[in-house]
């Protein structure tokens, strides 16, 4: 299965669950660029939000240079845009909202079963796992605007990035395996 090739600036998309963090390191791996965590960025230990004047300046200075493979979500804030402008493929992984669904509950159930260490020892807490603040809801309500703001984004066709949707996991790994 052959696309158009990723440059060297990689931004993954696509709604939580989806698989953009699994994709964006495969990526940098198989083609020796830095990866980069949005979660990463915008959170510090203890679920701690980073202030927006300091995320900027995180985003702006792990995309200022070299080659990056990105996972996040792209919204109207200052940081993402900056983001959008330095990439130079777009990878959307448009799955079916049952796969992403499957996905993200096994995720985030194992995360809290085992306390796996997340971006700065963050772990999944229960109370939140079986909350209205759960990432499992989360994905559910944000997946069909998702899904409309990365259709609108992949529309713009002569925005000079390449511009690869993946639509299923077998897509994904076909892709993955062609690259």
């Amino acid at each position: 299965m052959r696309g158009p090739a990723p440059g060297g600036r990689i931004c993954v998309v696509g709604t939580s669950g989806s698989g953009k963090t699994y994709v964006a390191r495969a990526l940098a791996g198989r083609l020796g660029l830095r990866y980069i965590s949005c979660d990463a960025l915008i959170w510090r230990a203890n679920w701690e939000v980073v202030p927006r004047d300091e995320q900027y300046i995180a985003f702006e200075a792990a995309t200022r240079d070299g080659g990056w493979t990105f996972d996040g979500n792209l919204g109207p804030s200052a940081e993402d845009r900056l983001v959008l402008s330095r990439c130079d493929t777009l990878v959307w992984l448009d799955l079916p909202r049952w796969q992403v669904m499957a996905s993200i509950v096994r995720r985030t159930l194992w995360r809290a079963i085992t306390r796996e260490r997340l971006w700065h020892g963050n772990v999944e807490r229960w109370g939140t796992v079986l909350s209205r603040d759960s990432m499992i809801v989360w994905a559910w309500r944000t997946y069909p605007r998702r899904k409309r703001e990365y259709g609108a984004l992949f529309a713009i066709e002569d925005d000079g990035r390449a511009h690869i949707r993946l639509t299923s996991r077998r897509h994904v790994n076909r892709w993955l395996a062609s690259l």
